[in-house]
């Protein structure tokens, strides 16, 4: 029945909203936003799509919780509801990219398209519809659907009773003039913005790693040296909502370069307590790529666990932290 009730109500238009309780109770989720086809998918439905089983063990509010769930990657219910919509003239658009996972509570959690995309985080991401221990289902605790995040420490992300899953964008491509960046201003849903250069960031406590990454001419390995972004970030002092349940969930991070080219990053993947994602504004390196011989600036992001360098975003121009709920949106995140 609920994937009768699915179909039918697919063909109304994505601005008519529709109640979280009624979509929860049938076990439905709504796929809005920037896709080329969205709309309702029953649970039942899913099951018709490539299925993946995925082991996941995360620390909920009783303790540590280990379950074996079932259901389709995040990524390819996307590309069943036609793909994000990207503009094929820019380079790497979909990791400007987002989607926003709700659940019928208006609980809410940021993925950006980065993390999911296989030559990228390669992160599997599963809305789930069945698990070992019964959490799932018509009698589960949790819901028909929920977000499960296998890498996550902590299950924040992992959205129960799930209802709506909408697509996102952060600010358009502008082209900028590609110069040698000296420089970068960190703002947005900051308490305390400000401009870096590399004497600022080498007055901070950093790392050195050594990255492997996919790029144009080839496979790259390079040992960098700079500061954690989420350390950055946490100096900067990110703005949340002490009221909200894990607020911090709800941002998301756009890097752009002084050509214009940018990346979303979330929070979620960036926070230890949860993706954890060591990513590194780098100042320094071994092949000399950074520096004032350097063709990437004096800093550039580094993203280690990322197969390609899509997300390795050279002469750093900007960090802005972009709190969901703040942003002017077209579509609606919870329904379509």
């Amino acid at each position: 029945m609920s994937s009768i009730m699915a179909r039918l109500l697919a063909e109304l238009p994505d601005w008519v909203p529709l109640p979280p309780t009624f979509l929860d109770a049938l076990g439905l989720v709504r796929l809005g936003g920037d896709l080329g086809d969205p709309g309702i998918y029953a649970a039942g439905e899913l099951q018709t799509l490539p299925t993946t089983a995925e082991t996941a063990t995360y620390l909920s509010g009783a303790g540590q919780v280990t379950d074996t769930y079932t259901g389709v990657l995040l990524r390819d219910l996307l590309a069943d509801a036609g793909g994000v919509i990207t503009d094929p003239a820019v380079k790497n658009d979909i990791l400007a990219h987002y989607v926003v996972a709700t659940g019928s509570d208006g609980y809410r959690a940021v993925f950006s398209m980065g993390e999911l995309e296989q030559r990228f985080g390669n992160e599997p991401v599963l809305v789930s519809y069945a698990d070992t221990s019964g959490q799932l289902g018509p009698d589960g605790s949790e819901g028909w659907l929920r977000m499960i995040v296998p890498g996550d420490a902590a299950g924040g992300r992992y959205v129960s009773h799930l209802v709506g899953l909408s697509a996102g964008s952060g600010p358009d491509f502008a082209p900028g003039s590609g110069s040698v960046s000296t420089e970068f201003h960190l703002d947005g849903a900051v308490a305390h913005p400000g401009t870096y250069d590399e004497a600022s960031l080498a007055t901070l406590s950093g790392v050195t790693l050594t990255a492997i990454y996919t790029s144009g001419a080839g496979q790259v390995t390079d040992t960098y040296t700079g500061v954690p972004l989420w350390d950055l970030l946490q100096s900067a002092g990110v703005l949340t909502d002490p009221a909200v349940k894990n607020d911090i969930l709800g941002l998301y991070v756009v890097a752009t370069g002084t050509d214009g080219y940018r990346a979303v990053f979330s929070m979620g993947e960036l926070d230890p307590r949860f993706g954890d994602g060591k990513v590194v504004v780098a100042y320094d390196d071994t092949l000399g790529q950074l520096g004032p011989d350097g063709n990437d600036g004096f800093a550039r992001l580094v993203v280690p666990d990322d197969t390609a360098g899509g997300r390795y975003i050279s002469n750093l121009a900007s960090i802005q932290v972009v709190d969901i709920d703040a942003t002017p949106i077209t579509h609606d995140l919870v329904w379509g």
